[in-house]
């Protein structure tokens, strides 16, 4: 871990705020002496994204949002591609400084920022896009369990502690807090075993399809990076947040508004998590976060000496059998739009970028049909939808509602589709 940013002194920057806020923190240096000290806010904001980011090869997401009137917290760049920008590992020297920049843009604005914990694999928020971490986390947003706190830092010790400001009580953190854990090598976000092979497919890819026009999305298989393969047989077990679901399980259970909780926050366990940024500010209380403590002293933890000889929260089903091959789904439309393009419209899709619309009857001279990993849209002419529609505007039939609504056409195209596409399922 790289520390020099936590064990430098303070310094003036030129073109710093003027007022820029000082923050209590402890600093446990490399050769186990503390210091009680302060720095400014901006440090807290270097030193947090160090520790996570450092090596990350991937992307890291600053994530920003502002309060509602009744203090309900809306978190508004998600889906932008601004907001995930290299990690450490990916960077170069300067990684930190755009990271920093649009931070600061943000906190200008009187908005609230957040850090992901894990790096994505893209520039997207979604939890399939996290394959691995180096960390371990909990968000502990209830106050009045010190104790149950100190026991298990007492236990395991934490190498991040940060204090939300989450608190009513300005004299005090409040009990508010974040906590995490190095750990000394990354480890993958889910295992896929086939029961039948005991093959293990690492960080196979979760399929979702939606039962009737406006039905919930249902996971129907998962899609092995490597071979591309669809198992819907399959015992399953998302690593993070079964590791993250101990931790928090060893903390402990409480009451509050009537009801058995967990102290520790459980819905933070999952993996494309975003957490409150160190030296940024909490708008409800107007209260800066701060590292209350960072620990460059202790190494990081193997994986099973931190929570292997930890128990599963009882009922959690940290593995789970996928057994949906008799379940009700369509099989042909989980073929890769790489695959039946070639097959349907006689066009090899690139890596990157749009391509000619397939329509006979579209003159597209500008590449306006995008293709996502099953779908795809002609921006131009409108035409768009799946393995169905290709087939379809390929024979110069209808696509969308109009080819639903065709009953009879739509059974000749599937019958095609049947025939044409039977060996790739």
């Amino acid at each position: 871990m790289t520390t020099a940013l936590a064990e430098r002194p303070t310094v003036k920057r030129a073109g710093a705020a003027p007022e820029q806020p000082m923050l209590a923190i402890t600093i446990r240096h490399q050769d186990g002496s503390e210091e009680h000290t302060e720095r400014t806010a901006v440090e807290h904001r270097e030193i947090h994204l160090e520790l996570l980011h450092a090596a990350s090869t991937g992307y890291v997401e600053i994530a920003a949002g502002r309060r509602s009137s009744d203090g309900d917290l809306k978190i508004h760049t998600r889906c932008e591609r601004e907001y995930f920008l290299p990690g450490g590992g990916r960077g170069g020297p300067s990684w930190r400084e755009p990271l920093l920049a649009l931070a600061a843009r943000h906190e200008e604005a009187d908005e609230e920022v957040f850090v992901g914990v894990t790096p994505r694999v893209v520039r997207r928020a979604g939890k399939e896009d996290v394959r691995w971490t180096r960390c371990l986390w909990m968000d502990i947003d209830l106050p009045g369990h010190e104790q149950e706190i100190t026991r298990l830092l007492a236990r395991f010790p934490a190498h991040l502690e940060i204090a939300t400001a989450g608190g009513e009580d300005d004299t005090r953190d409040d009990g508010h807090r974040h906590l995490i854990w190095l750990l000394n090598g990354p480890q993958i976000a889910r295992t896929v075993t086939d029961p039948d092979t005991g093959r293990r497919h690492q960080n196979a890819r979760e399929l979702t399809q939606r039962t009737g026009k406006k039905g919930r999305p249902r996971i129907v298989g998962y899609r092995d990076l490597k071979t591309r393969r669809v198992i819907t047989n399959s015992e399953v077990v998302d690593w993070i947040e079964r590791w993250n679901l101990r931790l928090i399980h060893h903390l402990g259970e409480t009451r509050h508004d009537g009801k058995k909780v967990y102290i520790a926050d459980k819905q933070c366990r999952e993996r494309a998590r975003v957490l409150r940024l160190a030296g940024t500010r909490n708008m409800k209380t107007g209260r800066y976060a701060r590292i209350v403590r960072i620990d460059n002293y202790l190494a990081p933890y193997d994986i099973q000496g931190l929570v292997g000889e930890l128990p599963d929260p009882p009922n959690s089903r940290p593995v789970r059998r996928r057994d949906l091959s008799s379940d009700s789904y369509d099989a042909f439309r989980l073929i890769p739009a790489a695959v039946y393009f070639p097959l349907f419209a006689g066009v090899e899709l690139p890596a990157k970028g749009n391509i000619h619309c397939p329509s006979p009857t579209h003159p597209d001279v500008k590449e306006s049909c995008s293709v996502d990993e099953f779908v795809w849209h002609c921006h131009g002419c409108g035409a768009q939808g799946t393995i169905y529609d290709l087939a379809s505007l390929m024979r110069g039939g209808p696509t969308g509602d109009a080819l639903c609504a065709d009953n009879a056409w739509f059974h000749v195209i599937a019958k095609e589709v049947r025939e044409r596409c039977r060996h790739l399922v």
